[in-house]
């Protein structure tokens, strides 16, 4: 009786947790006549997304071998990790008025391929160096004692680290693939569709006859599109290598750490604040922060980004807690959350729509808080789970060997050394949940709107400057996550 009603409570929430993604399929079938006219686009959305990964694998892999071989200490990532935590369309609009700045407009699929390698480089970094140290340095090891060297060293240090290209081919892939922002403030302006902003220009579209039903079948290609890189998809392992491996390349490594921070950060920062400071026509100071400020819009973006930010943290945390306790259980429901993490916001929030339309939940601030709680509840509990399989749930279970009860032991070891886990799911949610934008953009509502919708909405405006105002907020809110400690667990 015990084992029907496990399953029965599991069958419940994986139907729970799944009825977004079914109603997005069942409301996307019925509207396929659409497809034919957006192949087109489906098809600039797939080699954008294909390129943008092999860039993005490119230069945070390079990176990733130039510190393994340096042997840099972590202190070096704090270099990389700006670039990750400002919010990609914040970067892009960074680039855009830098780049304006020497003549150039980045519109179009050059400046989005160039905004998306700046902001997820710093990912590929931090999925593929784990395995660098873990599979490689071994290797490498034996190499430099046996003298083997050239095109030998290659083929015996290739084939271990493939799947590790792979799987964080696939995860960037599913990342570009639903990346919303960017296109948005640099391909919009050029007429360039990628499937997320076609979604929207579709959901919003007073000419269509049905926009929910043409967005979600706008969706279901999308979903079409990504679940192959499911497959991919694997948790990056491995910790720094103990080894004594001699250090190589430092000069180099440390070159190409700061020359990255500048073009990724420094040069976006400098299009922000010259936009921001100045007036573009007089040339005198005259920052846009007050003008920013006093917009109803911005005011209400700020208020409500920075609440449902912290209140998504706080609440995975206690889930978090919550389950710790059960790793079996906190495994089962991590896979259950996963595809709404791995999936492009868009499938999430166009089902959110179809589901919750008829509901007092509809428009609310309420529906986007559900909605940022499914998307980012994964990366919470991933930062868990490496913890618990990292050897706090076997302390505990040594603790329950001694004597202490389940709560006792668990207070006194089990939290505590779950601590600095914690941390980095709060280090990986938080910023993500803060400059979130593609479910922001098709969830909200007046009084719901984020600092993202407050960007997009300066810029449909002219109002370019405060943009840029608003861009340095985020920007800055985001920073401040650096002070945050944590411990490398994957991205």
């Amino acid at each position: 009786m015990r084992r029907l009603a496990a399953l029965l409570f599991w069958l419940f929430l994986l139907l729970g947790l799944a009825l977004p993604l079914l109603a997005l399929a069942q409301r996307g079938l019925n509207n396929l006549d659409l497809l034919p006219r957006v192949l087109d686009l489906a098809g600039v959305s797939l080699w954008l997304a294909l390129l943008g990964s092999l860039l993005c694998l490119l230069v945070g892999g390079t990176l990733a071998w130039l510190a393994f071989r340096a042997r840099l200490a972590p202190a070096w990532e704090a270099l990389l990790l700006p670039a990750y935590l400002v919010p990609p369309f914040v970067g892009a609009l960074g680039f855009l008025y830098g780049l304006e700045m020497v003549g150039v407009r980045p519109y179009g699929t050059g400046g989005i391929l160039l905004a998306w390698t700046a902001h997820y480089a710093p990912v590929a970094y931090l999925l593929l160096r784990p395995t660098l140290e873990s599979k490689l340095a071994p290797l490498l090891l034996a190499c430099e004692v046996h003298g083997v060297r050239g095109w030998r060293r290659l083929r015996a240090l290739l084939p271990p680290l493939l799947p590790a290209l792979a799987a964080a081919f696939g995860a960037l892939y599913l990342t570009l693939l639903g990346n919303f922002g960017v296109p948005a403030v640099l391909g919009l302006p050029a007429q360039v569709y990628t499937l997320p902003t076609l979604a929207y220009a579709r959901l919003f579209s007073p000419a269509s006859p049905d926009p929910l039903g043409e967005a979600a079948a706008v969706g279901l290609l999308l979903g079409l599109l990504a679940l192959p890189a499911l497959l991919l998809y694997a948790q990056p392992v491995g910790e720094v290598a103990p080894r004594p491996l001699r250090a190589a390349l430092g000069g180099v490594a440390r070159l190409g750490f700061v020359l990255f921070a500048l073009v990724a950060v420094g040069f976006p920062l400098l299009g922000l604040l010259r936009r921001a400071l100045f007036n573009p026509f007089t040339g005198n100071l005259e920052p846009a922060f007050a003008s920013a400020l006093a917009l109803p819009l911005v005011r209400q973006g700020l208020v409500n980004s920075v609440g449902l930010a912290l209140l998504t943290t706080g609440l995975l945390l206690l889930l978090a807690l919550w389950l710790a306790p059960w790793p079996a259980h906190l495994r089962r429901v991590r896979q259950f959350l996963d595809p709404h993490y791995l999936l492009p916001g868009t499938l999430l929030a166009l089902g959110l729509i179809l589901l919750l339309a008829p509901t007092p939940l509809y428009a609310t601030p309420a529906m986007l808080l559900l909605a940022y709680l499914l998307n980012f509840a994964a990366l919470m509990l991933r930062a868990v789970e490496a913890g618990l399989e990292g050897g706090v749930a076997r302390l505990v279970g040594v603790g329950r060997l001694f004597g202490l009860g389940a709560y006792r032991a668990w207070g006194r070891i089990g939290y505590p050394l779950l601590g600095p886990y914690l941390a980095a799911g709060v280090f990986l949610v938080l910023p993500l949940a803060l400059a979130e934008l593609t479910l922001s953009a098709l969830l909200y509502a007046p009084g719901a709107e984020t600092l993202g919708v407050a960007v997009l909405s300066a810029l449909n405006g002219g109002l370019f400057r405060e943009a840029a105002a608003i861009g340095l907020m985020l920007m800055a809110l985001s920073l401040l996550l650096l002070w945050v400690p944590r411990r490398g667990v994957g991205v």
